[in-house]
């Protein structure tokens, strides 16, 4: 590894950068700088090197070019690449230009014409540190990013360790193999559904759905996996990973969401493709929680429903002393009474038709 004081006319961003989103082309500098100023970070970054400089203790990590040896790419500090640029061209912002023009005045007499930068032979060189830096570390990127990243590890390390690579990606980068596989499985099926979507998927949070998804075993075996090696992941069911697109992201219009509605509702999603009449009720288009509750037998979901209303009516008690007796409040109580008076008369009908029965 060497360093020097590199032009910063020939810097160019890494046009593999894992953070970029996969519409984003890395070699069209326009495109990078309009994607990072949607950040609003990058505007506080213009201002930290506006008025302190460029922090020549923490160097770019760079490589040269294979396309261009007058050049290198950033395969670390690309955000601080792009804030330099701007500050010292701010016409260049495709947007929030009065934010960036205002930076650029303020370090108008801080020189940026050359950065420090430490030279790897090769983006293979500084895959290890980043790992650890932004998977585990103190500046750990959103989950795409992540999978994208351990994806090049893994194609990197795979022939040298064959079935072990998860186990070593994982001592990489301070995490545990499962981990590591659940993100390349995410990554391998969210490239899936985005080829087969008809509407474009948000991938920080289309991501982050398919990852959650991965923890239980019972969607990873609808989607015909009996393991999330990537070797098995040619082998997706791909009528059922259509359907798990379809519950995961696409909104429902009757119901005024997706099936799956809130993320914390995986676990409904997950009993219900467990047992063939949940999933004839997702392909109903009901919503996760109904499906689940389809999976259930009666006596079951009889005692789920007399202990929700037992909670239900308990807070109601607690509150009743605080409630004006109105009309629509003795109405409801008028009800209440009527609707226990009829399970009363079940409960009795059931027990003298089970003593008869006993004789």
């Amino acid at each position: 590894m060497d360093y020097l004081a590199a032009p910063l006319s020939q810097l160019r961003f890494d046009p593999e950068n894992p953070r970029l989103p996969e519409h984003i082309d890395g070699r069209d500098e326009q495109s990078v700088l309009d994607w990072m100023l949607s950040d609003a970070g990058l505007v506080e970054l213009m201002g930290s090197i506006a008025v302190k400089g460029f922090f020549p203790a923490e160097p770019l990590l760079v490589m040269r070019s294979p396309e261009n040896e007058d050049e290198y790419w950033v395969l670390e500090g690309n955000r601080r690449l792009a804030a330099t640029l701007l500050l010292t061209e701010p016409s260049r912002a495709p947007r929030r230009r009065r934010a960036v023009e205002d930076m650029a005045n303020l370090g108008a007499d801080v020189d940026l014409s050359t950065l420090p930068c430490a030279i790897f032979s090769d983006r293979y060189d500084v895959l290890d540190y980043l790992g650890y830096r932004h998977i585990t570390g103190i500046k750990q990127w959103e989950p795409a990013a992540k999978a994208r990243y351990l994806d090049s590890l893994y194609r990197e390390h795979l022939q040298e360790h064959g079935p072990d690579v998860y186990r070593y990606i994982a001592r990489l980068i301070g995490s545990r193999a499962d981990y590591v596989m659940r993100l390349l499985g995410a990554l391998r099926l969210y490239e899936r559904m985005t080829s087969n979507a008809d509407e474009p998927l948000t991938e920080d949070v289309s991501f982050s759905l398919i990852t959650l998804s991965l923890n239980y075993r019972a969607i990873v075996t609808f989607l015909g996996l009996e393991t999330l090696d990537q070797e098995t992941f040619s082998y997706v069911d791909e009528a059922n990973l259509d359907h798990l697109t379809k519950w995961l992201f696409q909104p429902n219009p009757e119901l005024g969401r997706t099936q799956l509605g809130d993320s914390r509702n995986m676990k409904f999603l997950a009993a219900a493709v467990a047992h063939p009449e949940g999933v004839n009720a997702l392909l109903r288009g009901e919503t996760v929680e109904d499906a689940a509750s389809a999976t259930l037998d009666v006596s079951e979901l009889f005692l789920r429903a007399l202990r929700n209303s037992r909670d239900r009516l308990v807070t109601a008690q607690n509150l009743l002393h605080r409630v004006e007796r109105t009309g629509d409040a003795l109405a409801i109580l008028d009800e209440l009474e009527e609707l226990l008076d009829q399970l009363r008369l079940l409960v009795r009908r059931r027990d003298r038709a089970g003593r008869h029965t006993d004789v």
